[in-house]
């Protein structure tokens, strides 16, 4: 087991949950778009209502805008937030925190070493979107999901093996990564559920 340093808590700010809904601005103009990306991601409403009838999981809709580079702000769209869990990555994976604020919740993550190793699956909770932490960036899904979605007429999207790129090189450099509190991913009910008992909320 690896040795864990403290950070002093001014080192970090405070996190704040945005309250505001999601407002993205874009530099173009393609009302197409069905998926507008960005550290959080705007779904047209339509899309959700495709998921929702399809009987999908692992996620909550709430109210966003999007105002395209003419100027035109549409409320068509509803932020995506993935609900799904499971849970955090093997240490088997090589990735275990090196580096830890105990005021904040801030975490400095090793890098990953064998890639087949990073999902647990009996932490897994089920729902067709779901995250594994510490990679909160990724958003996964089911196959029985990614099966509909390239079936699907949905535009802005790709389905990938989230760390095919990675795969030839260390996914970050040796001085590990950051990340903040799991209520930077997860709502805060989920947060707390999740990651009160791992000291992650």
């Amino acid at each position: 087991m690896g040795a864990v340093s403290v950070r002093r808590e001014s080192s970090h700010e405070a996190m704040r949950r945005r309250t505001d809904p999601l407002h993205h601005f874009v530099k173009h103009n393609d009302r197409n778009q069905d998926i507008i990306w960005g550290s959080q991601v705007a779904v047209h409403k339509d899309a959700i209502e495709q998921l929702r009838n399809h009987g999908f999981t692992g996620f909550r809709a709430s109210p966003a805008q999007v105002t395209f580079r003419d100027g035109v702000t549409s409320d068509d769209y509803r932020e995506f937030v993935v609900t799904g869990w499971a849970g955090v990555a093997q240490p088997e994976s090589g990735v275990r925190v090196i580096e830890s604020c105990p005021g904040c919740k801030w975490k400095r993550y090793s890098a990953i070493t064998d890639f087949e190793k990073v999902i647990d699956w009996r932490q897994w909770t089920g729902e067709d979107f779901f995250i594994a932490w510490p990679f909160s960036n990724h958003r996964f899904c089911t196959e029985r999901a990614a099966n509909w979605l390239k079936s699907s007429a949905l535009r802005s999207f790709s389905i990938v093996d989230p760390f095919e790129r990675e795969k030839g090189r260390r996914y970050v450099m040796d001085g590990g990564f950051p990340r903040g509190p799991l209520s930077e991913a997860l709502p805060e009910d989920l947060a707390i559920k999740y990651g009160r008992p791992l000291g992650l909320e």
